[in-house]
């Protein structure tokens, strides 16, 4: 995430309305060169004295998850563009050809937006007084830096999206913005992950995320490690499955990021999957066919499946949303074909119950 000596990282933060038809993620060479303009306009309406850099404007509206990316952001290929452009005012729109680009990083990493803000990443170039001109875009874009109708209309007319509000934002205005949200969800206890992944990758550290869960930063694998822990007994209930919760929020939103995660075991006998979708809880040998219960939480889902497989007694966590379909398949390969759901979680002194 650091800066270059003369890049400055903008975008404009873009609110559309649901979308409930095709739209163009990508913009077409002639649409780019057509919004670089107005964009350019727009922009120095705000600070007038970028009128003195030279504007690189990507060629995608991307999720705010892949702007705040330590690996799958567009600045370093935005970057290398802009040094090839120099310093000389002036305005270099980004586009495609029939849908393709020769920088992936630049591409969106989805084929439709996810949510309901997108961003428009692009670079300034200053040949002097860049800390100046950092110091004025840090001060009024976020308060004062809103795009114009006609831009918002211009970029309609290009994407087939409908928005409802663009604003200009340094990287830092982004990063804050993100954990404004996050912290109305009241899930901003979870964003520090995220922002040492993006700040200080080469640090070690070693954090406790809400539920007393462990999280250890790797620089030289540039990824977290969590501690996971099963459900345990009904005494322990509430906070087991706080944490549980509290674990998959955690995971989900270092994915939304594209940051690299890993599971650990905490307790003796777990097992976590060679690649990282689920985690196996033997809880010893046990009589009975080969079955499995879905046990289910209201508030936290699907919490784990509790088997009988081998004459062990097993409960298998999925350690992501989308790793459910595969775990229940990994269940039914190792010859557990009857799997039922629980009505509402079952546990005895040990943890998780196998009856129905």
């Amino acid at each position: 995430m650091a800066e270059s000596n003369e890049s400055l990282p903008l975008v404009i933060g873009l609110e559309i309305r649901p979308v409930d038809r095709a739209a163009r993620l990508v913009l077409e060479r002639e649409d780019a060169e057509r919004l670089g303009g107005a964009i350019a306009e727009d922009l120095a309406h705000c600070v007038e004295a970028v009128t003195g850099a030279h504007l690189v404007v990507g060629p995608a509206l991307l999720e705010p998850g892949q702007v705040l990316s330590p690996g799958h952001a567009p600045w370093p290929a935005l970057e290398r563009i802009a040094a090839r452009h120099g310093t000389e005012p002036g305005v270099t729109s980004l586009g495609a050809v029939g849908g393709r680009l020769s920088h992936d990083l630049l591409l969106p990493l989805h084929d439709r937006p996810t949510g309901l803000f997108l961003c428009l990443p692009m670079v300034l170039r200053a040949a002097a007084d860049r800390d100046a001109l950092s110091r004025q875009l840090e001060e009024r874009l976020f308060d004062s830096g809103s795009a114009r109708p006609p831009l918002l209309s211009a970029l309609s007319e290009a994407t087939g999206l409908d928005f409802v509000h663009g604003q200009f934002l340094t990287r830092t205005d982004l990063m804050a913005l993100v954990k404004v949200q996050l912290a109305g969800a009241g899930l901003d206890p979870f964003w520090e992950p995220v922002e040492h992944a993006l700040l200080e990758p080469r640090r070690p550290a070693e954090i406790e995320l809400p539920a007393g869960i462990g999280a250890r930063w790797e620089p030289d694998s540039l990824g977290w490690t969590l501690r996971f822990e099963p459900v345990g007994s009904a005494d322990d209930l509430p906070g087991d499955l706080l944490r549980l919760r509290a674990f998959r929020q955690a995971t989900a939103l270092l994915e939304s990021h594209f940051v690299p995660w890993r599971a650990e075991a905490g307790s003796e006998g777990v097992r976590i999957d060679d690649r990282n979708r689920w985690a196996v809880h033997d809880r010893g040998p046990v009589q009975g066919a080969p079955r499995a219960v879905a046990q289910v939480d209201a508030g936290v889902g699907l919490v784990a499946w509790s088997a009988v497989v081998d004459a062990r007694r097993i409960d298998v966590y999925p350690l992501a949303s989308d790793a459910l379909s595969e775990a229940e398949q990994w269940l039914r390969d190792q010859g557990v074909e009857d799997i039922e759901t629980a009505d509402g979680l079952r546990l005895d002194d040990r943890g998780l119950v196998l009856d129905a």
